[in-house]
């Protein structure tokens, strides 16, 4: 773990220090602004990066401080637009890995489980289901249904959604 973290470490250093040498070394004001514009992005998507896993890490109840400051960042440095992609982006990345956990659990992997029963209680599960069921239906048909539609070999077990979702507030209720 360690390592892996000071590898990427230095990678994003590198890439850093390499886009401030050619905004640097730049002839003409145009390319020095490219420079600049391109590293300026680097360092967004890498803060937006940073967000997602800290939403993966902390769970959505835990973010919501977190995100409102985002939110309020983008829309007084980007706009309203920004924060209304920060939202959505948000909506779709923390909905996908809910449903994708709930799919596993669904499907008997255990770890799957253990993951909703650390971060979640009863009422915070069922309120963040009934916000990401259309995201479920869209991961089951990614993930489940369009493998096995092309050539997929493992055997249809039909999705019940209602079946995963007590399965999770059973194992919830027990702790």
């Amino acid at each position: 773990m360690k390592r892996d973290f000071l590898l990427l470490l230095s990678s994003v250093l590198a890439s850093v220090l390499l886009l401030l040498a050619g905004a640097w070394s730049a002839p003409t004001f145009t390319q020095r602004e490219s420079f600049m514009e391109a590293l300026s992005m680097f360092l967004s998507l890498l803060f937006v990066f940073s967000v997602i896993v800290v939403v993966a890490y902390m769970g959505l109840r835990a973010f919501s401080i977190f995100l409102s400051l985002f939110v309020a960042m983008a829309i007084s440095i980007y706009g309203i637009e920004a924060g209304l992609m920060v939202i959505a982006m948000t909506y779709l990345l923390w909905g996908f890995v809910f449903s994708i956990e709930l799919l596993l659990a669904y499907h008997g992997v255990e770890s799957a489980c253990l993951w909703f029963v650390q971060r979640y209680t009863a009422r915070s599960f069922e309120m963040e289901y009934r916000i990401f069921y259309p995201l479920l239906w869209i991961s089951y048909f990614l993930w489940d249904y369009l493998p096995r539609l092309f050539g997929g070999k493992r055997e249809k077990l039909p999705f019940v959604p209602s079946g995963a979702y007590r399965r999770i507030l059973d194992r919830l209720n027990d702790k």
